[in-house]
């Protein structure tokens, strides 16, 4: 299994570069999987209320959602990487969009080259996104378009990439400047909680975080007493 990750500023093609390489590593003849990231403090998969909502609570420890469109599995706890990418054995590829933590090979896409070299780790191969418009190259390496460059990305992936053969390695976090910004753009920029009055703040390493009012409902169901303020 070879292992990418891409991370970026907001809006800044992430999700489509995505999309772009899981086509063509696909036509490619690949399995291809991919993982989601997500730091924002108030995103939450289940919901406060819903049934499987009440099977956590109750102290299940696995919950499956078994629909005819898809199954969903969720774990009431942070999986650790090697955890979660025990389920892509068998997988050619996993694309992870959005983990600044992970020690695999990265990919940058950014709007500008400041926020692109704020990114810059020594594991970064190449960088792509809305950049690729203004820029072919960028701390010598290639600035790649989602579109056009798609072809050429992937032969440098195959290049650059290792297969990952012991995942215990990907629980190594990168624990560096890069995440700590991600997670603080997070609890600034965030355009959606953030700008909602919200009744309930908390503090995690003096940096505050907004709850939405599905995660102030969590707490008060926590706290034993549904429905009232927590103090």
């Amino acid at each position: 299994m070879k292992i990418v990750t891409v991370v970026g500023i907001r809006a800044s093609g992430k999700t489509a570069l995505i999309e772009a390489l899981v086509r063509e590593l696909s036509a490619r003849g690949k399995k291809v999987g991919t993982v989601k990231t997500v730091f924002c403090p108030t995103f939450h998969m289940d919901k406060p209320g819903s049934n499987t909502f009440r099977h956590t609570r109750a102290g299940a420890g696995l919950v499956t959602v078994r629909a005819e469109g898809e199954t969903t599995l969720l774990f009431p706890r942070r999986l650790k990487p090697s955890e979660v990418y025990e389920n892509y054995r068998g997988f050619d590829w996993v694309l992870a969009e959005g983990d600044y933590e992970l020690p695999a090979a990265r990919i940058v896409t950014a709007h500008r080259e400041e926020d692109a070299l704020e990114r810059l780790t020594p594991l970064t191969v190449a960088f792509s996104g809305r950049l690729a418009d203004s820029r072919r190259e960028l701390e010598g390496l290639k600035v790649y378009h989602y579109e056009r460059d798609i072809s050429a990305l992937c032969d440098l992936l195959e290049e650059k990439t290792e297969d990952t053969a012991d995942l215990r390695k990907l629980d190594e976090s990168l624990n560096g400047e890069d995440l700590k910004l991600s997670r603080a753009f997070c609890a600034v920029g965030c355009r959606g909680h953030l700008e909602k009055k919200q009744g309930v703040r908390v503090t995690v390493d003096g940096v505050p975080f907004a709850l939405s009012p599905e995660q102030e409902e969590t707490l008060r169901l926590w706290a034993g007493k549904p429905g009232t303020e927590p103090t």
